[in-house]
Protein backbone atom coordinates (compact mmCIF):
# COMPACT_ATOMS: atom_id res chain seq x y z
CA UNK A 1 0.00 0.00 0.00
CA UNK A 2 2.95 2.27 0.79
CA UNK A 3 4.11 2.07 -2.67
CA UNK A 4 0.92 2.90 -4.37
CA UNK A 5 -0.06 5.99 -1.67
CA UNK A 6 3.83 7.10 -2.89
CA UNK A 7 2.67 6.86 -6.50
CA UNK A 8 -0.29 8.70 -5.73
CA UNK A 9 2.11 11.64 -3.78
CA UNK A 10 3.96 11.78 -6.74
CA UNK A 11 0.74 11.97 -9.58
CA UNK A 12 -0.68 14.65 -7.35
CA UNK A 13 -3.61 12.62 -6.57
CA UNK A 14 -4.84 13.35 -2.94
CA UNK A 15 -6.06 10.04 -0.60
CA UNK A 16 -8.83 10.15 1.38
CA UNK A 17 -11.53 7.82 3.31
CA UNK A 18 -15.21 7.88 3.23
CA UNK A 19 -17.95 5.91 4.88
CA UNK A 20 -18.22 4.65 0.93
CA UNK A 21 -20.98 1.83 0.85
CA UNK A 22 -21.00 -1.82 -1.19
CA UNK A 23 -21.10 -1.69 -4.04
CA UNK A 24 -19.39 1.83 -4.10
CA UNK A 25 -15.87 0.64 -2.27
CA UNK A 26 -13.56 3.48 -3.55
CA UNK A 27 -13.96 6.35 -6.43
CA UNK A 28 -11.59 8.35 -8.64
CA UNK A 29 -12.87 11.95 -8.97
CA UNK A 30 -10.77 14.54 -11.38
CA UNK A 31 -12.24 17.63 -12.10
CA UNK A 32 -10.27 20.38 -14.24
CA UNK A 33 -8.13 22.45 -12.37
CA UNK A 34 -7.61 20.68 -9.37
CA UNK A 35 -6.00 17.24 -7.99
CA UNK A 36 -7.24 14.18 -8.54
CA UNK A 37 -8.89 12.46 -5.43
CA UNK A 38 -9.17 9.13 -4.73
CA UNK A 39 -11.63 7.71 -1.88
CA UNK A 40 -11.42 5.02 -0.38
CA UNK A 41 -14.03 3.17 1.96
CA UNK A 42 -13.61 3.37 5.58
CA UNK A 43 -15.76 -0.29 5.36
CA UNK A 44 -13.13 -1.81 3.85
CA UNK A 45 -11.97 -4.68 5.97
CA UNK A 46 -8.67 -6.06 5.40
CA UNK A 47 -5.34 -4.04 3.83
CA UNK A 48 -5.50 -6.70 0.78
CA UNK A 49 -8.96 -5.31 0.19
CA UNK A 50 -7.32 -1.72 0.44
CA UNK A 51 -4.88 -2.46 -1.96
CA UNK A 52 -6.93 -4.05 -4.90
CA UNK A 53 -9.32 -0.73 -4.46
CA UNK A 54 -6.05 1.55 -4.23
CA UNK A 55 -4.70 -0.26 -6.93
CA UNK A 56 -8.20 0.28 -9.00
CA UNK A 57 -8.32 3.43 -8.78
CA UNK A 58 -5.04 4.46 -9.89
CA UNK A 59 -6.15 2.53 -12.91
CA UNK A 60 -8.37 4.85 -13.25
CA UNK A 61 -6.02 8.13 -12.98
CA UNK A 62 -3.69 5.91 -15.75
CA UNK A 63 -6.22 5.14 -18.21
CA UNK A 64 -9.47 6.79 -17.91
CA UNK A 65 -8.53 10.60 -17.83
CA UNK A 66 -11.20 12.32 -19.49
CA UNK A 67 -13.52 9.37 -19.07
CA UNK A 68 -16.64 10.30 -16.54
CA UNK A 69 -18.86 8.04 -14.69
CA UNK A 70 -21.96 9.87 -14.10
CA UNK A 71 -24.16 9.56 -11.59
CA UNK A 72 -27.17 8.53 -12.81
CA UNK A 73 -29.43 5.89 -14.52
CA UNK A 74 -28.71 4.48 -17.71
CA UNK A 75 -31.12 4.52 -20.65
CA UNK A 76 -28.93 2.68 -23.36
CA UNK A 77 -26.67 -0.12 -23.41
CA UNK A 78 -24.23 2.07 -25.12
CA UNK A 79 -23.86 4.32 -22.29
CA UNK A 80 -23.31 0.71 -19.78
CA UNK A 81 -21.37 -0.27 -22.71
CA UNK A 82 -18.48 2.84 -21.92
CA UNK A 83 -18.51 2.43 -18.41
CA UNK A 84 -17.47 -1.22 -18.61
CA UNK A 85 -14.69 -0.57 -20.54
CA UNK A 86 -13.56 2.12 -18.52
CA UNK A 87 -13.98 -0.28 -15.51
CA UNK A 88 -11.97 -2.89 -17.35
CA UNK A 89 -9.22 -1.24 -18.11
CA UNK A 90 -8.46 0.52 -14.65
CA UNK A 91 -9.24 -3.13 -13.24
CA UNK A 92 -6.29 -4.56 -16.24
CA UNK A 93 -4.14 -1.63 -15.38
CA UNK A 94 -4.41 -2.22 -11.49
CA UNK A 95 -4.04 -6.02 -11.75
CA UNK A 96 -0.90 -5.31 -13.85
CA UNK A 97 0.18 -3.52 -11.48
CA UNK A 98 -0.13 -5.49 -8.40
CA UNK A 99 0.79 -8.95 -9.98
CA UNK A 100 3.84 -7.96 -12.76
CA UNK A 101 3.89 -10.91 -15.75
CA UNK A 102 7.44 -11.62 -14.37
CA UNK A 103 6.83 -12.09 -10.87
CA UNK A 104 3.02 -14.23 -11.81
CA UNK A 105 5.16 -16.43 -13.91
CA UNK A 106 8.18 -16.99 -11.05
CA UNK A 107 5.26 -17.79 -8.80
CA UNK A 108 3.63 -20.06 -11.13
CA UNK A 109 7.12 -21.72 -11.85
CA UNK A 110 7.55 -22.26 -8.06
CA UNK A 111 4.21 -24.10 -7.70
CA UNK A 112 1.50 -21.86 -6.95
CA UNK A 113 -1.25 -22.41 -9.25
CA UNK A 114 -4.52 -22.13 -7.77
CA UNK A 115 -5.96 -18.86 -7.47
CA UNK A 116 -6.15 -18.62 -3.35
CA UNK A 117 -2.34 -19.50 -3.52
CA UNK A 118 -1.74 -16.42 -6.35
CA UNK A 119 -3.85 -14.32 -4.07
CA UNK A 120 -2.38 -15.05 -0.69
CA UNK A 121 1.42 -15.03 -2.55
CA UNK A 122 0.25 -11.11 -3.94
CA UNK A 123 -1.47 -9.74 -1.12
CA UNK A 124 -4.65 -9.60 -3.32
CA UNK A 125 -8.15 -10.58 -3.13
CA UNK A 126 -9.17 -14.27 -4.52
CA UNK A 127 -11.29 -12.32 -7.01
CA UNK A 128 -7.95 -10.36 -8.16
CA UNK A 129 -6.01 -12.94 -8.37
CA UNK A 130 -9.04 -14.96 -10.67
CA UNK A 131 -9.14 -11.59 -13.30
CA UNK A 132 -4.80 -11.74 -13.43
CA UNK A 133 -4.87 -15.55 -14.33
CA UNK A 134 -7.19 -14.84 -16.99
CA UNK A 135 -5.69 -12.03 -18.53
CA UNK A 136 -2.28 -14.11 -18.36
CA UNK A 137 -4.03 -17.17 -20.04
CA UNK A 138 -5.20 -14.79 -22.48
CA UNK A 139 -1.65 -13.77 -23.41
CA UNK A 140 -1.29 -17.39 -24.49
CA UNK A 141 1.28 -18.21 -21.76
CA UNK A 142 1.44 -21.45 -20.33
Amino acid sequence: MENMLLLAEQEGIVVEYYPLQKPLMGVYMHQYGNNPVIGISTYLRTTTEQRCIMAEELGHHFTSVGACVPDREFYHHSERSVISKVEYKAIRWAANYLIPEDDLLDAIKSGLYEPWEIAEHFNVTDDFAIFRMRLFGARGIP
